[in-house]
C-alpha cells in the first residue's frame, strides 16, 4: 500500500468515526500536532478521541503531493453545519502513520 493510500485510509477511517480502523494505521510513537492539541503517542490521540468521537463527516480532497516519506493532503472536511478547509501532512515510518500535522483555521470551534 502507498503512502498516499494510507493517508487516505486515515481520512476515511477518522470521517467515519471508526477508531479500530484507524488504530492500525498509528506508529506507537505517533507525533500529532493541530491546532488544539498536542500528542506525542498514538495511544494519547487515540485516547482523546474515545473521549471525544468526531462526528461522522464528509471529506472532499482538493489536492495531494507525495514525497518518499511524507504525503501532504488538501481537503475539505464537510461537517454538518460546516466545511472547513484542511491541510494535513502525514509523515510514514515503517507503512505506519509516524508523524501528523494538521492545519485549519480554528476561529468559530469550541
Amino acid at each position: 500500500m502507498s503512502n498516499t493510500d494510507l493517508a487516505i485510509q486515515y481520512l476515511n477511517a477518522f470521517c467515519a468515526g471508526d477508531l479500530r480502523s484507524l488504530e492500525p494505521l498509528l506508529a506507537d510513537e505517533l507525533c500529532f500536532r493541530g491546532p488544539f492539541h498536542t500528542f506525542r503517542s498514538a495511544s494519547g490521540y487515540l485516547e482523546s478521541l474515545r473521549n471525544d468521537p468526531p462526528e461522522k463527516a464528509g471529506f472532499e480532497i482538493l489536492s495531494i503531493t507525495e514525497n518518499k516519506d511524507s504525503v501532504a493532503v488538501f481537503y475539505e472536511y464537510q461537517k454538518p453545519d460546516r466545511v472547513v478547509s484542511v491541510a494535513q501532512l502525514f509523515t510514514f515510518e515503517y507503512q505506519k502513520i509516524r508523524d501528523v500535522l494538521l492545519i485549519f483555521d480554528g476561529r468559530g470551534f469550541g
